[in-house]
């Protein structure tokens, strides 16, 4: 297949496909730019035609033309509205448009019976590949247990007003968090009427601070804990508090979220007095910072409360864990019904 072939083939694609304004882009550096990056796309393009390779979905030649021409790529792309991968299969159960909104309602399923139960999160994996400018987002809806499939919702809208074309929508993921829960706890095996008043500090490396209610302070005016060689308490598997202390007139709280690059672990710890009231609470203040290679993150929370009250008070946690990572290619093709 010569280059020329593919040239021809880009030319012959209608205004009404490309991804250009012709009378917007007139300028020289424009025009070198869309002549680069054609050249680019016949370069990789010059073994097979263009049809055949998005049809077989050759995912470089699609890109490719996504970038020149996305309408163009979505005609090209066969409809495919179920896969599996990892034995975990995604399907299409419906996808309408109305005006200049879509909605579009996926399954996951788990063939192996192996998934833990609880909620599925993509990670902030997905793609979502449209014939025009569009606004997209994907959410979570719910998790069958008895059937082991997770459900999502995929909203469209257009960006500039005009009801959505009827053509088809690509959706990909690449990751999934499987088994997320949400757990609410009284941390114990803290005993909050020996404190340690003078703990020992450090200055972690690129601390910044991740949750403040006022003014947000220069992580650099501040002092943190030193982590303990082991965890004082573990309300959840994957969370550990690794130091706790009294700075500056503060208490200090330092929780370590492990593995977060396949966890997303995350979650806070709240100090409340007898009557159950959160201690402070317009003044908490959060600095993280992860360890030296990116594997675990830190959060240290500074509450300011004075040393004789912390008898009386309670710590409580709140944390968002997951059970299981799975590392996948899973993606559809469908058209937008009325």
């Amino acid at each position: 297949m010569k280059t020329e072939t593919f040239l021809d083939a880009v030319g012959m694609i209608g205004e009404q496909y490309l991804d250009v304004n012709p009378s917007a882009k007139t300028g020289i550096r424009q025009k070198r730019k869309l002549c680069w990056t054609i050249s680019a796309a016949a370069a990789a393009l010059i073994v097979f035609p263009l049809p055949v390779l998005t049809a077989f979905g050759e995912d470089t030649s699609y890109e490719i033309l996504y970038h020149i021409a996305p309408a163009a790529a979505q005609t090209f792309k066969p409809v495919q509205k179920s896969c599996t991968d990892q034995g975990i299969e995604m399907t299409v159960i419906s996808a309408k448009r109305s005006g200049n909104q879509a909605s579009i309602y996926l399954a996951m399923h788990d063939t192996t019976g192996t998934c833990p139960d609880g909620a599925w999160d993509l990670f902030d994996s997905y793609d979502i590949h449209i014939a025009r400018d569009m606004a997209g987002s994907c959410s979570f809806s719910e998790y069958d247990p008895e059937t082991q499939t997770a459900y999502f919702i995929v909203n469209l809208e257009t960006m500039k007003g005009g009801n959505i074309p009827d053509r088809k929508v690509t959706f990909s993921v690449r990751e999934l968090l499987q088994g997320r829960k949400k757990t609410d706890t009284v941390l114990t095996g803290i005993d909050m009427n020996s404190i340690p008043d003078a703990p020992e500090t450090c200055v972690p490396k690129d601390a910044y601070c991740c949750c403040c209610y006022q003014e947000e302070p220069d992580p650099k005016d501040y002092r943190y804990l030193k982590p303990d060689e082991t965890p004082l308490c573990q309300p959840v598997k994957g969370v550990s508090v690794m130091g706790i202390g009294y700075v500056d007139g503060a208490l200090h709280i330092l929780t370590k979220y492990e593995d977060i690059a396949h966890t997303d672990n995350h979650g806070f710890i709240l100090l409340k007095n007898a009557a159950g009231e959160t201690v402070a609470e317009t003044e908490l203040l959060a600095f993280c910072y992860n360890d030296a290679d990116n594997q675990n993150s830190y959060m240290e929370e500074v509450i300011p409360v004075a040393y004789d009250q912390l008898a009386d008070c309670t710590l409580y946690g709140e944390f968002s864990t997951t059970e299981k990572y799975v590392s996948g290619d899973w993606e559809v093709s469908f058209p937008l019904e009325e």
